[in-house]
């Protein structure tokens, strides 16, 4: 009985402290916005941290006692990349036991992420000693369907230019057209921006003007366009305006269509009343 008795508090002992160590851990877990995102695209992710430790553990900052960072391989765990950006993903950051938080960044601002193919992403922090790992998170650099694309020459500056790209990429059930935008002979790639939902049916205007004026002109539904105008200079690539415009034809033939309704009903109302005053001068007489 004792023999037994003592295997017992032993299988016991060693599941509390199995139990104890497992309650002192630091969950950490990184979301993506979108499994695949095309060239230039910002890179979105989500990092969450839980401090399930009784430790207030500090991230960041002087006296820091922990590191959060997110490790990035190229198609293979060896290929690791190396940041271009040693300045710290977060901010200083104390979290007390229990305590937790979330922030969004954008892995391109740290990382060389321009090349097409396939990236695996883990989010990792170090404290005490040990590194937290989250799960792995794989996702895709594409080009994008081309659509249409053009050039722009820089007065001030013979040797540069600037190759546009208009492509487009199946996302959330719909089309969705980006403008990309890279620099010769510097390779320079700015952010690709998303114009919105996308119908191939109908091509595009893109017009780049001497001036620096980029302009697109997209249907995004089937009554419906989306102007988008950047001001594209040396050093700067931006959104100067944005704005939904109606089709002419179909507000106008909805127009059409409301006033016939209109003089449909008019007539109908007509009739009516002048069914009613028959209907009032013949009971007149009885």
């Amino acid at each position: 009985m004792d023999a037994r008795l003592r295997r017992c508090v032993g299988f016991g002992a060693v599941a509390w402290m199995a139990l104890g160590v497992r309650a002192q851990q630091v969950d950490v877990s990184l979301t993506l916005a979108y499994s695949v995102y095309v060239v230039g695209e910002p890179v979105l992710v989500q990092m969450e941290c839980l401090n399930a430790t009784r430790d207030r553990i500090e991230i960041s900052g002087a006296g820091a006692s922990a590191s959060l960072f997110v490790e990035i391989s190229s198609g293979s765990r060896f290929d690791e990349l190396e940041p271009f950006n040693r300045a710290p993903m977060v901010r200083e950051l104390r979290l007390n036991p229990g305590q937790s938080f979330q922030q969004k960044v954008e892995l391109d601002k740290w990382f060389g992420l321009t090349r097409e193919g396939r990236y695996i992403a883990r989010l990792v922090l170090v404290h005490g000693g040990v590194r937290y790992l989250s799960a792995k998170r794989s996702f895709d650099i594409v080009p994008g369907l081309p659509v249409t694309e053009g050039v722009q020459m820089f007065v001030s500056r013979a040797n540069t230019k600037r190759q546009f790209k208009l492509v487009y990429w199946h996302r959330n059930q719909n089309d969705r057209l980006f403008l990309r935008a890279t620099d010769e002979p510097s390779g320079r790639v700015w952010d690709a921006v998303d114009l919105g939902t996308f119908l191939r049916r109908e091509p595009p205007k893109f017009d780049i003007s001497p001036e620096g004026e980029v302009t697109v002109v997209h249907r995004s539904t089937r009554d419906a366009f989306i102007r988008t105008v950047f001001w594209s200079l040396p050093d700067s690539l931006e959104v100067a305006e944005r704005n939904s415009l109606l089709d002419p034809d179909i507000s106008a033939s909805q127009r059409l269509k409301a006033l016939y309704s209109e003089s449909e009903g008019a007539k109908a109302g007509d009739k009516d009343g002048k069914e009613e005053k028959a209907k009032k001068a013949w009971w007149k007489f009885w």
